[in-house]
């Protein structure tokens, strides 16, 4: 294998490929932690608290079928052959416990970083040989940053270890020997490290407790954290919240990341996560549904977040139109509301993926739509169906209410084509498109409901959270599967085939699941990918 890994795989290596099992080691405890050695203020810092399972984890994952088609996009023959070529090149098989030792490293003590701004970052790796880390560094300097040059000084906080190019004005790298950890730095974060070794540990994310707290409301279950004081910003926009913590668990089963934050705004407006009573509504949704979503809190208290859902010119449109969207639909609905997604058999793939911008192109000449919830008075809900169709004009849209076979509907069409339609039927409402879906729909909601679309072993992902939802990969690899010849296009054949092709390599992943809810006046975020059992 003659790629290279570029020059700053090592740190990255060393402090995130180690994800490992080890939930037991809280923020807050005594013993050896390399949170001690990052500070509090750190734009954002990562902790793994145990590399022991690191070879278990590296071994199971490189198997996958996903993982040997990216490999070979590569070059390489496989995901373990690919793996392995950096391996040799970082100089330490961190798939093996015993070759982490070997190199000098003490996997039981973990592994840290923290991210100061700009291009600033440093790590933290626990020791088992100092002597032996430093000549495992001696050799990655020289042969990946051609630092050849070598020297060792005591400095305030330990013993430090710089690795630098012959003439160069400052080190390379550097290791700082502390407390049975090592502080890893490079260029000009060398001269820093001996201030963060001899950091007083309030001032350390050992004692950040907007961080213990966190850790405290998520599972003990965890195989690294991650701390992001102020929020992150591309889903938490910064500067809204305190902080943001982010838990991560790899088992044989399921990839799942954890999100904890303390609530930027009143308890109040926490109250749409409140787990309410629900009717259960799933068995109207249709069987092929490779997306199913369940929303289990009250729907009257959405009315302070809706328009953050729908964005300003929607919010905009319904404020100047006078129809009080609260008073009108939110508090006339029960909880428990139900929505499926459904690949359309009109689908055409063979422009490959389309833009779903209804604005540009319609979305349902691509996916199927239902939305089933259930009305608090049906005569009451009925009156407000009838105030839709002089609202819907505002957006551009137009509601003609009709007849099928004695029960009301409403049709909805704008520029791109159909929109989705709606009808109620007793104390059922539904919203569905195209308008095959809606008539199927409504056949259904005249008998009980059926069985779940959503599968068994997913299904606990709609029944915790508030609001859940799953991605069923199986069924929506089928449902591609399944697509007429026309959907590739003229001459798809070729684009059929490579697209069947990655489905086949992704049909070792199961599902993707999403949870959110509300504990301790905290907002949570669950994310699994579940994996197919083999």
């Amino acid at each position: 294998m003659s790629r290279r890994a570029p020059s700053w795989l090592l740190l990255v290596l060393l402090v995130f490929a180690g994800c490992s099992r080890c939930g037991e080691k809280q923020v807050g405890a005594t013993a050896a932690n390399p949170a001690r050695f990052l500070p509090r203020g750190a734009q954002a810092s990562v902790v793994v608290p145990d590399l022991g399972a690191l070879g278990e984890k590296l071994a199971r994952f490189q198997k996958l079928k996903l993982a040997n088609f990216v490999a070979q996009l590569q070059n390489a023959s496989s995901a373990e052959s690919y793996v392995s070529s950096i391996m040799r090149q970082v100089g330490v098989d961190l798939r093996s416990r015993q070759a982490m030792e070997a190199a000098g490293i003490d996997p039981a003590r973990g592994a840290g970083a923290s991210l100061l701004g700009g291009d600033q970052a440093f790590s933290v790796l626990g020791v088992k040989d100092e002597k032996t880390l430093t000549a495992t560094f001696a050799k990655l300097a020289r042969e990946r940053l051609g630092a050849s040059q070598s020297a060792e000084s005591k400095v305030p906080g330990g013993t430090l270890v710089t690795f630098s190019r012959p003439n160069a004005q400052q080190p390379s790298l550097g290791l700082l020997f502390t407390e049975g950890y090592a502080l890893l730095g490079a260029g000009a974060m060398v001269s820093q490290l001996s201030g963060y070794a001899t950091m007083p540990a309030e001032k350390s994310l050992l004692q950040e407790p907007l961080l213990t707290a966190s850790l405290n409301r998520l599972p003990a279950e965890r195989d690294f954290y991650a701390f992001l004081p102020g929020g992150i910003g591309f889903l938490i926009p910064a500067g809204t919240t305190q902080s943001v913590t982010v838990a991560g668990s790899l088992g044989e089963r399921a990839v799942t990341l954890r999100l904890d934050t303390p609530w930027p705004d009143t308890q109040a407006s926490l109250a749409a996560l409140t787990p309410q009573q629900a009717p259960e509504l799933l068995g109207y949704l249709p069987e092929d549904s490779f997306f199913v979503a369940r929303y289990r809190g009250d729907p009257s208290q959405l009315s302070g977040i809706w328009p953050y859902l729908v964005g300003s010119s929607v919010t905009q449109a319904v404020q100047q139109s006078g129809f009080d969207l609260k008073g009108e639909v939110l508090d006339k609905l029960k909880p428990g509301l139900v929505a499926g997604v459904s690949l359309a058999p009109t689908a055409q793939l063979g422009g490959g993926m389309p833009s779903l911008d209804p604005r540009r192109t319609n979305p349902f000449r691509f996916i199927h739509l239902v939305v089933v919830g259930e009305s608090k008075d049906a005569a009451a809900f009925a009156s407000t169906l009838e105030k839709v169709p002089p609202v819907a004009q505002r957006f551009g849209a137009e509601v003609k209410p009709t007849d099928i076979n004695g029960q009301r509907v409403y049709f909805t069409s704008y520029r791109q084509g159909e929109g989705a339609h709606f009808a109620e039927v007793g104390d059922k409402v539904v919203l569905a498109a195209p308008q095959s879906r809606l008539e199927a729909a409504l056949t259904r909601l005249k008998g009980p409901a059926g069985k779940s679309p959503v599968a068994e072993d997913v299904r606990s992902a709609l029944q915790g959270p508030v609001l859940g939802a799953v991605l069923d990969l199986n069924r929506l690899s089928d449902s591609v599967r399944a697509l007429p010849s026309e959907a590739w296009g003229i001459g798809g054949f070729a684009i059929k085939a490579t697209t069947v092709r990655w489905l086949d390599a992704t049909d070792d992943l199961r599902a993707v699941t999403l949870g959110l809810s509300e504990k301790e006046k905290a907002l949570q975020a669950e994310l699994t990918l579940w994996l197919a059992p083999h």
